[in-house]
Parts: structure tokens; C-alpha cells; sequence
């Protein structure tokens, strides 16, 4: 097995390689602390940071990254929530079930680290282009996440185009790969160590190498009367590089690791970023503001032009004398290519930086903070609508790769923990399997979520001021539309929280409870007119005329 691992891990990384160059030069300009994808360096230096001259791009992918966590995945407000799926909707109890157990994820979320993983991960996506984070059980809580620097690890696709498999390599010291694997599991080398270190303890911050690979198993290998880590769909195996021993085979459930791509680049796994559009601007704003820096110190300090048989010192200071010859003017000191255009250098940094900028989706994030003007509803929703559009598709592909997998391994991983209360009997569902739970359906209730369905509002909004006008001549052009679902759709899209929302059962009691109302109203007033009439008819005296008539009427 080892070695079966290690080649398709060599081979994995060998089809990365050609991304690790283009990932050095966006880390030199975009993320210089992760800038060590050719080269690991354990230690930080100032010698990429004295090359760059401008963080533009740097800033920009902070707005970014911070912009998702605010508006994706805020830690100060519910952004998700566990819903009963299709089937069970409108079942009470399991309904409140559900509920009860997103509040507990959201708790228990907010206990580990996730936050500050999730926006390393941003930060990641926006550079880079492709981020990965692993999820598992922790020792101190019940959740434990990682993300994996990029570089460190490589990827496969499955045959509908979803990453499925991940190899990388990490490094432990010896201490560590002891607490993490046990030390019968090591490497005769290692455990040789452990007993050198007795003696001499810094061998224990000797440093070793492992691969670890997660990938789905053949169902061939799988035994079905076995639970057992071994036999899980998922396969986990840790690899001693050097030594090219197995120190530990395991498994999961469910695939525990989540790469999400910005964009895809082409047919590759791996993915695009916004600084394949910004590098280049990155570059030439570097090297622009290192120039615009040279002109404004000469500006400032200009050069001089000192005849070679000039007499006495050129005092440069505030204030300073110098003395020349007055008879002799070509012997004055005077400035030298001093003139250069500092204010069209200003314009290209800023169009340049707007190209970035906008790369980066800054406006989107920063839109409100920078309004110069007072704007309309009408205003805002449109200028919102133009920013969403273009950031849509990142998001529909970061729901779809990231949130949506890694909120089901969640569920399911406190639900195996006991962390969820008992199950009700009403969510359990039987087919010709057996038992068993729905996946819970997963809704998202973050700023971006509700903006991005809000643009559904916008369009009805419009489609209304077009319609009422015609409606007025053509009351029956109404029946096109479903108005309660549109009602209740636009209400999700705005945030109302759904048990404001009546149950469509509840609706039609109220509407029927309504029309028998209505209908007895008219029978009550129908009956009281004709006890009116009535009393009316017996005060006409038979031989009147009108008496008459009434009797005729009645034979």
C-alpha cells in the first residue's frame, strides 16, 4: 500500500507543479507570507517585503476575504440553518428538531476555530484561486478545522468534476508523531530516536515527513458487515516518507475535506483566482510606484551639476551657503534632470489600482462605506444587483463545494456524537433499506445569500410597475401569476424567518374558516331582509289596494 500511495502521490504532484510557479509570483505580490511555494522557509524575512513597493493587491484580497466573512459567514448572527427536508415539511416535531439542531451546530461551531480557519481559506481563495479545509472530531471539542496552505497538497477530481481526493505533505516533529500515531506505529528509525531523546531531549523537535492521502475506497474493498475505520468509504492513510511505511490507516464516512475553487481553470482541478487578472497590474504598479518614489526623492533632493574645477563644498541644506565665483556663471552649481511628470504618474497608480480593485470585488464589499451622494431605494438595489451579478458565480461555486458538504459532515458528525437531542420517531423514514434519517436540507440565511435571492424581489418589483397599469384595463391578466407563492418566495428572499411564515395548510383553514364566515354573514343578512319585509308586509291592511294585489300574489 505504501507504495502504491507514494507513487500516485508523486504523480498528483507532478501535474501540480506548473501551478506552483504561477502561486510564487501571486504570493510575492498578493500574500507575501504564504510566499514560500517554491522553497519552505520555516522563519519569516523582510526579503520578499523589500522588493514591494505597493499592497494594493494585498489590501484588495484582505477586503475581499473579510468581506466573505462578514457577509458569508458571520460569527455574531445565524448565516445557516438545518431545515426538514421536503418529505417531513410541515411534521411539527420534526421541524422543531431540526431547528433545535442548528442552534446547537451554530454553538458548537463558534466553540472551535472555525472562524479564524474559514478566513485563511478566503484569504487562500482570493490569491490563489483554489483553498482547502479539513474538518474532523478534536480533542478538546467536538469539531476540529484545518486549512491546508496551498502548495502543500494535490488534488483529483471524480467523473462529475467534484474533488475527491487529496494528497499532502506535512511535517511532525518527533514528539508530535508520537502523540498523533503512538509510538508502535512509528518507523524502527523513529522509535531508535525515542530512545536517544531520553538522553538527549532536542531529538524530540526533530522534524520528519508524512503523506497523508484521503480518497474513496472500492466498494470491492469494502466489507459491509464491518463499521470499522478500515472498512468506511472514505479512506485515510498517513505514510512515513522516509522510512515509505503505513503508520496508520483509517476512514471516514464522509469525504472530511472541502477544496473549493474561485473559478475552474479549463479541464485542471485546480482553480482560477482574481489575481490572474490583477498580476499584471500588481507588477506594473510595483514597479511604477518604486520609479514615482526615485522621482519624488529627487524632487525633493535634487541632483546637482558641479563643475569639475569647482572650488569650496555644495551645501544641500535648508538654509545652506554656497559660494561661487560670480565672474564665472558656468561655474554655479545647478539641478539636474529634475522635471519628470510626478502628477501623470499619480493618474496611472490610480487607474491601475482601480483595475485591481475592481479584480477583487472590492466595491462590492466597500460599496455603502464609500457613497459620496445620498442614494434611493431604487438606487441601491440596482447598484447592489450590479456588484451581485458579478460575484454570483464565485458564490453559487463556493455554496456548492464548500458549504453545502462541509455543513452535512457537521450534522453528521454531531449527530454521531450524541450532541443533537434523541431523534423523533416522525423524522425516521423506512424504505426497502430500512431505517433511516433524511439528509436535512440546508438554507443559508448570510447578507450575501439574502442579496443574491433579493435580485428575484428586483425583478418582481419591476414586473409590478409594468402590470398594475394594464391589470386596471384587464383585471383577468392577473391569473398569470402564482401571487401566494410569489409572496412567500419574496418573504424567504428578505430574511423574514420562517416560522413568520404560515404553514400553506394553515392558510387554506384560514381562508375556508373566512368564506364559511362570509357565507353565514350573507345568509344572516339575506334572513334579516326578509323579516324586515316581512314585518313590513303585515302592517298592510288586506283591503287596501297594495293588500289586494299581496293577496292575489300569495293565493
Amino acid at each position: 500500500m505504501a507504495q502504491k500511495l507514494i507513487a500516485r502521490h508523486a504523480a498528483l504532484k507532478a501535474e501540480r507543479a506548473p501551478w506552483d510557479a504561477f502561486w510564487q509570483e501571486v504570493g510575492d505580490y498578493v500574500m507575501p507570507r504564504k510566499a514560500d511555494i517554491m522553497e519552505q522557509v520555516s522563519v519569516p524575512g523582510t526579503a520578499k517585503q523589500q522588493a514591494l513597493f505597493d499592497s494594493t493587491a494585498i489590501r484588495a484580497n484582505n477586503i475581499l476575504a473579510n468581506g466573505q466573512l462578514a457577509w458569508m459567514t458571520p460569527h455574531e448572527s445565524r448565516w445557516f440553518s438545518f431545515d426538514a427536508p421536503p418529505e417531513l415539511k410541515g411534521v411539527d416535531a420534526v421541524e422543531q428538531w431540526f431547528k433545535r439542531c442548528t442552534e446547537i451546530a451554530h454553538l458548537e461551531i463558534a466553540r472551535t476555530n472555525f472562524y479564524s480557519e474559514i478566513h485563511e481559506l478566503y484569504l487562500d481563495r482570493g490569491a490563489f484561486g483554489t483553498a482547502a479545509i479539513f474538518c474532523d472530531t478534536g480533542k478538546r471539542s467536538a469539531l476540529r478545522f484545518e486549512t491546508w496552505n496551498v502548495g502543500s497538497y494535490s488534488i483529483a477530481e471524480d467523473d462529475e468534476g467534484l474533488i475527491d481526493t487529496v494528497s499532502r505533505e506535512y511535517c511532525l516533529t518527533l514528539r508530535q508523531a508520537r502523540q498523533h500515531f503512538g509510538e508502535d506505529a512509528l518507523s524502527e528509525e523513529m522509535r531508535k530516536r525515542l530512545e536517544e531523546a531520553k538522553s538527549d531531549p532536542k531529538k524530540l523537535d526533530e522534524k520528519w515527513t508524512f503523506i497523508h492521502m484521503i480518497f474513496p475506497r472500492d466498494p470491492a474493498e469494502i466489507d459491509p458487515t464491518k463499521a470499522d475505520p478500515e472498512n468506511m468509504p472514505i479512506a485515510s492513510v498517513y505514510i512515513d516518507q522516509k522510512a515509505k511505511k503505513v503508520v496508520r490507516v483509517s476512514g471516514f464516512m464522509e469525504l472530511p475535506f472541502f477544496v473549493t475553487r474561485f473559478l475552474k481553470w479549463g479541464k485542471s482541478a485546480y482553480g482560477w483566482s482574481p489575481s490572474w487578472v490583477a498580476l499584471p497590474e500588481s507588477r506594473q504598479l510595483n514597479f511604477l510606484v518604486k520609479n514615482m518614489d526615485a522621482l519624488a526623492e529627487v524632487t525633493a533632493f535634487p541632483r546637482l551639476l558641479v563643475p569639475h574645477n569647482y572650488v569650496g563644498e555644495v551645501d544641500t541644506r535648508a538654509g545652506g551657503v554656497t559660494y561661487f565665483d560670480p565672474n564665472n556663471p558656468n561655474a554655479m552649481p545647478k539641478e539636474w534632470a529634475t522635471g519628470g511628470r510626478y502628477d501623470v504618474g499619480l493618474d496611472r497608480e490610480d487607474r491601475k489600482r482601480k483595475t485591481i480593485e475592481d479584480a477583487y470585488h472590492v466595491d462590492l464589499f466597500q460599496m455603502f462605506a464609500r457613497n459620496e451622494k445620498q442614494m434611493t431605494a431604487t438606487e441601491i438595489m440596482e447598484r447592489s444587483a450590479e456588484k451581485l451579478i458579478q460575484f454570483s458565480p464565485t458564490f453559487a461555486r463556493m455554496t456548492t463545494e464548500l458549504f453545502n458538504p462541509m455543513l452535512a459532515r457537521v450534522f453528521s458528525v454531531l449527530l454521531r456524537a450524541g450532541m443533537f437531542p434523541p431523534v423523533p420517531e416522525a423524522a425516521v423514514v423506512m424504505d426497502e433499506t430500512g431505517a433511516f434519517l433524511p439528509e436535512p436540507k440546508i438554507s443559508y440565511s448570510s447578507r450575501i445569500a439574502m442579496s443574491v435571492r433579493a435580485l428575484e424581489n428586483n425583478s418582481f418589483g419591476r414586473m409590478v410597475e409594468r402590470l398594475m397599469p394594464v391589470a386596471q384595463m384587464r383585471p383577468d391578466i392577473l391569473d398569470n401569476f402564482d401571487f401566494d407563492r410569489i409572496i412567500r418566495e419574496t418573504a424567504r428572499n428578505d430574511g423574514v424567518p420562517a416560522d413568520w411564515i404560515a404553514d400553506e395548510e394553515m392558510v387554506k383553514r384560514l381562508r375556508q374558516a373566512r368564506a364559511e364566515a362570509q357565507a353565514q354573514q350573507a345568509q344572516m343578512e339575506q334572513a334579516q331582509m326578509a323579516a324586515d319585509a316581512a314585518a313590513k308586509v303585515g302592517g298592510i291592511k288586506p283591503e287596501s289596494a297594495v293588500g289586494q294585489v299581496l293577496g292575489e300574489a300569495l293565493g
